[in-house]
């Protein structure tokens, strides 16, 4: 973790502190601030972000000991508040904007390879297919980021806003439109640019992939991702089972199938549980 990354996550924790200190209305007007300034854009520079939410969260709870209202203190416009917020925000240096594109892409990358290497048959990668998941990931994040923008200071009788099933039921679709679209983009590709690994070059790039992917998680404490990681391991373990000889002889070549299903299904069952609780962390801290 950089300096920088080190003193984003110290604002950030103090920022979280302060913030349970609001009461009533202050704390409602803060959270839908917070999320309208935090979800703005992906390319504005997050130390920058994070330090002008906490001095907001500052000035608040003065107005508040003071005996003054969010809306008194600051305007009935919120929005309008925010707006004028994001304006001045700093942007994001090129490196950091490429990190950010790169780790959507990165998750996605891993995901569609591993699924590929518990494929029976030699590895093959689809260069094209890459292409196009690496322009989806992208496009994932961006058009989440921009509705959850747009759906924070939605009018209070609006039924989007009030009712959490509504919620449910279009985060539900939306989803699953996405997960609709990457299982087209990995059935439908055409054969284009490809390339073919065998045993055992095939098993050292996976253990290295898995390596790597496993480390960055772990030592960047990404806890946000921890949940993905039962469905890498189980994939990836099918995988290497059905490519060195010794151990397919042992499990059967008949019973890999049933192997994949059961770590396909097992390690979407952990990712769905595992990451409720992990983002219930999350929003509590």
């Amino acid at each position: 973790m950089s300096s920088k990354d080190k003193k984003v996550e110290s604002i950030r924790n103090k920022l979280n502190e302060s913030a349970k200190k609001l009461k009533g209305e202050n704390a409602t007007f803060f959270d839908d601030l917070r999320d309208y300034l935090i979800t703005s854009s992906i390319f504005y520079d997050e130390l920058d972000v994070t330090e002008q939410t906490y001095n907001v969260c500052i000035d608040l709870i003065e107005a508040q000991e003071n005996g003054q209202t969010a809306q008194e203190y600051f305007g009935k416009n919120s929005r309008r508040l925010a707006d004028s917020m994001i304006k001045n925000f700093k942007h994001a240096g090129y490196r950091e904007i490429i990190e950010l594109i790169m780790l959507p892409i990165g998750i996605y990358w891993a995901i569609s390879f591993i699924s590929d290497f518990a494929a029976t048959g030699p590895l093959k990668i689809n260069i094209f297919e890459y292409l196009l998941i690496a322009l989806l990931s992208v496009g994932v994040v961006v058009v989440v980021f921009k509705t959850i923008h747009k759906f924070i200071y939605l009018n209070e009788n609006n039924l989007v806003r009030k009712s959490k099933v509504i919620q449910f039921i279009i985060g539900t679709i939306f989803f699953g439109c996405i997960i609709g679209v990457f299982l087209a983009i990995s059935m439908l590709t055409p054969p284009i640019w490809i390339i073919k690994l065998t045993y055992p070059g095939d098993v050292i790039l996976m253990l290295t992939i898995i390596a790597i992917f496993l480390g960055w998680i772990i030592i960047g404490k990404k806890r946000e991702l921890y949940s993905i990681t039962p469905f890498i391991v189980l994939m990836a373990a099918v995988g290497i089972l059905q490519r060195i000889p010794v151990l397919l002889a042992i499990v059967g070549s008949n019973n890999i199938k049933f192997l994949a299903a059961g770590a396909a299904i097992g390690g979407f069952l952990i990712n769905i549980i595992w990451g409720r609780i992990e983002m219930k962390k999350i929003t509590r801290n």
